[in-house]
C-alpha cells in the first residue's frame, strides 16, 4: 500500500464533475483547506463548461494539471467528464479500487441490523469487461480458441460479443493490495480476512486464475484467513451476513455491480466514497453518479464526496486530520437532528456541512 513522494506542500488537481456534483466539490475542498491550510487545490475545467471554453470536454490544460497534482479529487460525470475518469483510471494505471463499506447511526439503513456492515471491497480497476472491447459475433469464428469452446459462438447470427480480459500482472497486484489491506485492518483489530467473489465455477481461465492467485497470495500471511464464494452466493452474503466481512476482492464488474449492493445496505449511494490507487497516482471520488435530477436545487448529499477527501487526506499522510473529518460527520449523523434529505431529513447541502462544521475544530 504505498504511495509516491508527494510534493511538499501537497498538490491536488480538483475536477468538479457534471451537474449536480460540483454542489458537494466546493463545501468539501472548503473543509478540506480548513483542516489542512497547506495543501494547494487546483480547480480544472471539465465536461460542458471546458466544451465552451475550450471547445472539448477534456482540454490540455486539465490534462497538465492532473499530470502536475499528487492526485485528483474528482466529483462525479454523467457524460461530459467521463474521458477525464478513463484517463484517471487507465492512463494513469489507478489498478484497484477501494472503497469502505460501513454503517453508523443516522444512516438509513433498510437492514435490520445494519451494525453488522463495516468492511472493505477491493476491486480490479483496469481489466475484466472494462474498458469496453465489443464487436460483431461473426469475428469470434477467427479466434484459434473459439473450436474447443464449450459452446461454439452463434457466428451465423446478428449479433455483438464483448471480451474480458485478465492478466496475471493486474491479478497479481490486485491480490497483492488486498493481502496489506487486510493486514493493515487486523493490526487495526478486525479479523484479518480475505473473501473472494467470482465465478470460478464457469470462468476457469479468468475467475479461476483470480481464485488460484488470491488464495496464494494470502497463503503468503499465515495471520490472515481466506475464504472464497460464487458471486451470485456473495451477492446474498452482502445482505444476509454482512458481519462475515473484512477484506472483500472482487474482480472489475463484480465489484461495480456488488459495491452498488454494499452501498444499498448502509443507506444509499449518497453515503459511499471511493479511492483508486496506482504504483504513482491516485484519485478520489464519491461512488453516485452526477445525479442530473438533482442539480441546482441544493439537496445532493455530501457524505460520500466528505468521505472521499477523507480518503485523500490519508493518502498525503493527514490522517489525523482525515478522523477528525469522519468524526464529525459522524457525529452529525448521531445527532440526527439535520440530515440529508435522503437520509430521510430536511436538511439541504448547505445546512448539512454547516452543521458538519460545528464538530470541526
Amino acid at each position: 500500500m504505498s504511495r509516491r513522494e508527494v510534493q511538499s506542500p501537497p498538490l491536488v488537481c480538483v475536477i468538479p464533475g457534471d451537474d449536480a456534483a460540483p454542489e458537494v466539490m466546493r463545501p468539501t475542498v472548503e473543509i478540506l483547506r480548513s483542516l489542512v491550510p497547506e495543501i494547494r487545490f487546483v480547480e480544472a475545467p471539465c465536461g460542458r463548461e471546458a466544451q465552451v471554453t475550450h471547445g472539448t470536454p477534456f482540454p490540455d490544460v486539465t490534462r497538465e494539471a492532473i499530470d502536475a497534482a499528487d492526485c485528483t479529487l474528482f466529483g462525479a460525470s454523467g457524460g461530459p467528464s467521463r474521458p477525464i475518469l478513463w484517463y484517471l483510471r487507465w492512463n494513469k494505471e489507478t489498478y484497484i479500487n477501494v472503497r469502505p463499506v460501513r454503517w453508523i447511526p443516522g444512516y438509513r439503513s433498510p437492514m435490520l441490523n445494519p451494525e453488522r456492515i463495516d468492511y472493505v471491497i477491493a476491486r480490479d480497476n483496469l481489466e475484466g469487461m472494462y474498458p469496453p472491447r465489443e464487436g460483431d459475433v461473426a469475428e469470434l469464428d477467427a479466434l484459434p480458441s473459439s473450436s474447443s469452446w464449450w459452446l461454439a459462438p452463434p457466428v451465423d447470427k446478428v449479433g455483438a460479443y464483448s471480451l474480458k480480459v485478465s492478466t496475471d500482472e493486474q491479478m497479481q497486484r490486485v491480490a497483492t493490495y488486498a493481502c496489506e489491506l487486510a493486514l493493515k485492518r487486523l493490526a487495526a483489530g478486525y479479523p484479518g480476512r480475505v473473501t473472494l467473489g467470482a465465478k470460478y465455477s464457469i470462468q476457469p481461465r479468468t475467475d479461476g486464475r483470480f481464485r488460484s492467485i488470491v488464495k496464494e497470495a494470502v497463503s503468503q500471511h499465515p495471520e490472515l484467513t481466506y475464504q472464497e464464494f460464487l458471486v451470485d452466493d456473495m451477492a446474498r452474503r452482502l445482505v444476509a451476513s454482512p458481519e462475515s466481512l473484512d477484506v472483500l476482492v472482487l474482480g472489475n464488474e463484480h465489484g461495480d455491480i456488488l459495491a452498488d449492493v454494499s452501498s444499498g445496505t448502509i443507506g444509499g449511494l449518497g453515503l459511499s466514497p471511493s479511492a483508486c490507487y496506482g504504483e504513482n497516482y491516485a484519485y478520489f471520488e464519491p461512488v453516485h453518479g452526477s445525479a442530473p435530477d438533482l442539480a441546482g436545487k441544493g439537496i445532493i448529499n455530501p457524505t460520500a464526496m466528505l468521505l472521499s477527501g477523507a480518503l485523500l487526506l490519508d493518502y498525503l499522510g493527514y490522517n489525523e486530520q482525515a478522523r477528525t473529518l469522519e468524526s464529525a460527520i459522524q457525529q452529525t449523523y448521531q445527532a440526527g437532528t439535520l440530515l440529508p434529505v435522503d437520509q430521510g431529513g430536511q436538511a439541504g447541502t448547505t445546512e448539512f456541512v454547516n452543521a458538519i462544521k460545528t464538530h470541526l475544530p
